[in-house]
Order: structure tokens, then C-alpha cells, then sequence
């Protein structure tokens, strides 16, 4: 290739500018990550997987936590493995317990649906009780019904676009992010730390149902991951592109009954925990893999071993509402 392009290519990762490698030919190394593209017969090769990873300061410590924290199993929704790990600083207003909200209204309820269960973790410890729970990532399928089945709720397997607030939309456009349910089938909804389109749940309850959600803070706020590892988040998380879930639910015609929101703090104590965090939870930076962000990572473990760990700031919100029982919604 003609030395005198290079200067129109850069990394789009990093933004980092392009040069050719020590052997001048196959490669065009980035000078500001570790990553290089390959030149096949003259034509350089600007696609992010096609990139190979060139040798980085590293240490036997760091290289151990990464290590542990790639093979520790991982399944449903269950970080028990990063206790002591990860450690969260509450709100001095006290905790959100969704779990024991969850159980008040699963008490006076005769028909239930749990979307986006995980692994079936949370609605286990509320049965027995006639429910159904959906899931959308393979793997938690999986172990949603290992879990649940003997407790004798009733597992779907639905689309990712299930999980998308604005719905499915009229004349049949977009049918894929249809719940799977019949109009006024449940009479509560639990979601938790899930998406989901407001009017598709209102659908699926009974006039007078109930809608229990806790979600996170969509909006990043700094510092967090994304900024120490200079990685790439969610459009969702951008201002102004988040979802406002307060608007949807009047949208959709339900009556908040009541919303209390909280906000925390959550201190990673080692490189491991990042990582294992990044590796079940890959919506948080959209690009990551370890060998990528692996000079990143190694400085970011760097400033954890003098700052004693990485706290990020965080908020949620409980938010109980009602399907008014006069409620007629039409698709």
C-alpha cells in the first residue's frame, strides 16, 4: 500500500493513528492501543475482528486475576462469585427490597408472568404459585427451566425483541417484539432489571392487574467502566437516548402507584471482578473482549493496586403500577 494514505486511517476503537509494523508490510499497527490491522495483497483490512493483539505490559498478578476471572463459571444471574469482590455501598435512605415486594404481591395474585427471569433465581424463592417466565438468552433458558419447572412455573423461550420499550407498532410492523401472550392473561407482572414495552404489558394484564419493576439508572454517570477503560457503551446510555420509562407507563395508561428510587456506590476490588463483571454482563461495553482492552485493563489494574479498587456510581427505582380496570387498550 502507498505510505502517503496512512494518514487518512485511523483505529475507530481508540481513534488512534495507523502505522506500518516493524516489518513495514503485513500490518498496520495502532499507536495508541495494542491492536493491528492486516494488509492482504495490498489492500489494508480496516475490520475490527480481523485485528490481532501485539504483545503488552503485563505482570504474573494481573495475568492470574484475568485468568480466574475467565474461567469462573457463570450462569442465570448470579454473581455469588464476586462476593468480597465487588462491594456495594447502599443509600443512607435504605435499600430497595424488590424481592420482598415481589413476594407481597405474588401473595394476592392468581396469575403471574416474570419477565426476563435470568436463571430463575429471584422468582424460585417466591414460589409455589401458578406463573410463567420468559427469557431471551439462551444459556439462562437453560437454567431458568432446570430451576423453575419442578416449582411448576411454566419457562418461554421468547425473542430478544421482546425486551424493546416501543413495542411491537401498527399494521403488524415490528411482530417480533410481541409479548407471546393472550390480551388479559395475567394479573401481575414482575420485571426486574429488564426492558420491556409498557403497552405489551398492559395487554397481557387483566383489567385492575399489577406491574412491579425495579430498573437501573440508564444514563452513565462518571466515573464508571466506560470512561476508565475508554470502551464503547450502549446507545441507551447516551443523554437524552435513554429510556424514560415514567412517560411510556402514562403512554400505556397505567396509574403509578408508587415509585422510590435509590442511588449506590459499587467498588470493584480487583482486575478480576471487572473483567468477570464485563464478561456476564456484555451489554456494558459493547466491544469488549479481554485481549482488546488487555492495555487498557492493565493500567486500569494498575490504578486499582494504588487506589485500593474502582467505585462506580449507580441509582435504581422501584415502581408498583396498576392497569386501571377501565383500561380498553387497542394495538
Amino acid at each position: 500500500m502507498q505510505r502517503k494514505n496512512l494518514d487518512l486511517f485511523i483505529y475507530p476503537q481508540c481513534s488512534g493513528k495507523l502505522q506500518p509494523d516493524s516489518a513495514g508490510s503485513r500490518w498496520l499497527d495502532c499507536q495508541t492501543c495494542p491492536l493491528s490491522y492486516p494488509i492482504r495483497s495490498g489492500v489494508p483490512v480496516l475490520v475490527l475482528k480481523e485485528t490481532r493483539v501485539r504483545p503488552v505490559e503485563t505482570s504474573d498478578e494481573f495475568e492470574r486475576l484475568v485468568s480466574e476471572a475467565l474461567q469462573a463459571p457463570f450462569s442465570g444471574w448470579d454473581f455469588s462469585w464476586l462476593q468480597g469482590r465487588r462491594v456495594e455501598t447502599g443509600d443512607p435512605r435504605g435499600e430497595i427490597d424488590y424481592e420482598e415486594r415481589a413476594r407481597a404481591c405474588v401473595a394476592s395474585a392468581s396469575a403471574v408472568l416474570d419477565l426476563g427471569t435470568g436463571g430463575g433465581e429471584v422468582l424460585s424463592r417466591l414460589a409455589p404459585f401458578p406463573s410463567v417466565a420468559t427469557e431471551a438468552y439462551p444459556p439462562n433458558v437453560t437454567e431458568a427451566a432446570r430451576r423453575l419447572t419442578p416449582l411448576g412455573v411454566q419457562v418461554i423461550w421468547t425473542d430478544p425483541a421482546c425486551l424493546d420499550s416501543r413495542g411491537p407498532q401498527p399494521h403488524n410492523q415490528w411482530p417480533r417484539r410481541r409479548l407471546p401472550f393472550a390480551d388479559a392473561t395475567f394479573d401481575l407482572v414482575l420485571a426486574s432489571s429488564t426492558s420491556f414495552c409498557p403497552r405489551e404489558v398492559s395487554r397481557v394484564l387483566k383489567s385492575g392487574g399489577t406491574l412491579l419493576t425495579s430498573q437501573g439508572r440508564t444514563e452513565r454517570r462518571s466515573p464508571d467502566l466506560v470512561d476508565a477503560l475508554q470502551g464503547t457503551p450502549p446507545e441507551w446510555t447516551q443523554p437524552g437516548q435513554g429510556w424514560d420509562i415514567d412517560a411510556t407507563l402514562d403512554e400505556a395508561g397505567f396509574v403509578t402507584v408508587e415509585k422510590i428510587e435509590r442511588e449506590g456506590a459499587t467498588t470493584y476490588r480487583d482486575i478480576g471482578a471487572v473483567v468477570y463483571f464485563l464478561k456476564a454482563a456484555p451489554w456494558a461495553i459493547l466491544d469488549f473482549e479481554v485481549n482488546r482492552y488487555r492495555q487498557r485493563l492493565y493500567q486500569l489494574h494498575l490504578r486499582m493496586k494504588v487506589e485500593g479498587g474502582f467505585t462506580t456510581v449507580g441509582g435504581h427505582c422501584l415502581i408498583e403500577a396498576h392497569k386501571p380496570y377501565s383500561d380498553v387498550l387497542k394495538d
